[in-house]
């Protein structure tokens, strides 16, 4: 291919949130149309083809891919991470082999130097750095869940505020009470674009703007009463990372009842995986049933919980005590911390009725 520079005014997480907002937009859509459903797939496979045609390595991974959006931020609760043994080997190499590849194994398609990594986002895990340096400095290891802090850049800030948004929206949307709620994406039975409109001005709005500048508010808030000389970017930047374990598990809260209403299907395509009339387990043929129902709304509020107690946390740690001192701590995070509790609390009464 052509191997260009990737544009640097695009080399951010804003591309990847708006191409993240519209799939999920157009969610109802896309998985009920097979043709449309058919032309995603051909569309990101198409797409990330002729990129590498175009620019160096994962480019579409890197920078517009809605899948990397989503599993990026969450990567950095992983109990796993890929790190150098030793920064100063990593200090005293020139050559960047783990970046620009050598003898023995591929530059990094991500474009990482793992000398200069701290954070998983941005890796997509391929494990060729472990095989292209020399020094043998590059090894994955286990930490605890949860563990990485605050958000680097606005974009990155933005990307995580958007994926918990878009938790809220998509819980409220499929499994609210409101029928008069699913008409405003029902554009294949009923034709319903003036709702369907106000459905995405509403989702954009939110996530782009709504959520973000309550954020941007209460870390102005913080800092005023508490008094502290940090920048309210600075506060909004480690604040926003702190809506992540709590942003997880809404999403699982959210998955937990439809997979647990479609364990049936998948004892019965165990038993018979192509439909070919097979019985390996003898559940091709049981009859439909929930998967323990009243267990459920229990499942999603200690799940909720959990993320609570994580995000609580994190917002507390992501603060040196020689920036704040532990006198203003608790005013400093007051504003976002209630914040995280009031959603906290709501989601729990949505999800439990």
């Amino acid at each position: 291919g052509l191997f260009l520079k990737w544009p640097v005014w695009m080399r951010n997480d804003w591309p990847k949130l708006i191409v993240l907002l519209a799939l999920t937009t157009f969610s109802t859509t896309l998985v009920a149309l097979p043709k449309v459903t058919g032309f995603a797939v051909i569309l990101l496979v198409v797409t990330p083809t002729v990129l590498s045609l175009i620019f160096e390595h994962r480019a579409f991974c890197r920078y517009l891919c809605p899948v990397s959006g989503f599993v990026g931020p969450f990567s950095r609760m992983s109990t796993l991470a890929l790190r150098n043994k030793s920064q100063q080997t990593c200090n005293k190499c020139k050559a960047n082999f783990c970046e620009l590849g050598s003898k023995k194994g591929w530059a990094c398609p991500y474009g990482i130097n793992v000398g200069e990594m701290n954070e998983n986002s941005d890796c997509g895990l391929c494990l060729e750095c472990t095989r292209s340096c020399l020094y043998d400095n590059v090894t994955i290891y286990r930490r605890p869940f949860a563990t990485e802090l605050g958000t680097k850049t606005m974009s990155q800030a933005w990307l995580t505020i958007g994926i918990f948004t878009l938790a809220i929206v998509y819980s409220v949307l499929y499994q609210g009470h409101w029928p008069v709620v699913r008409d405003f994406i029902n554009i294949l039975d009923k034709g319903n674009w003036d709702l369907f409109g106000i459905y995405a001005l509403i989702v954009w709005t939110s996530a782009l703007l709504v959520m973000p500048g309550i954020l941007y508010f209460l870390s102005f808030l913080g800092k005023h009463i508490s008094k502290v000389q940090e920048k309210t970017k600075t506060i909004f930047l480690a604040s926003a990372g702190s809506l992540l374990p709590l942003g997880l598990m809404l999403w699982i809260s959210f998955v937990i009842p439809m997979l647990f209403v479609n364990v049936t299907f998948v004892m019965q395509s165990l038993s018979d995986p192509f439909g070919w009339g097979w019985d390996f387990f003898g559940t091709a043929s049981i009859p439909w049933h929930q998967f323990v129902p009243k267990l459920v709304p229990w499942l999603q509020a200690i799940l909720i919980l959990f993320g609570l107690h994580l995000s609580l946390r994190n917002l507390v740690r992501v603060w040196d005590k020689n920036q704040v001192k532990s006198n203003k701590l608790l005013l400093f995070n007051l504003p976002v911390a209630l914040f995280l509790i009031a959603a906290a609390i709501v989601m729990i009464v949505f999800f439990t009725n």
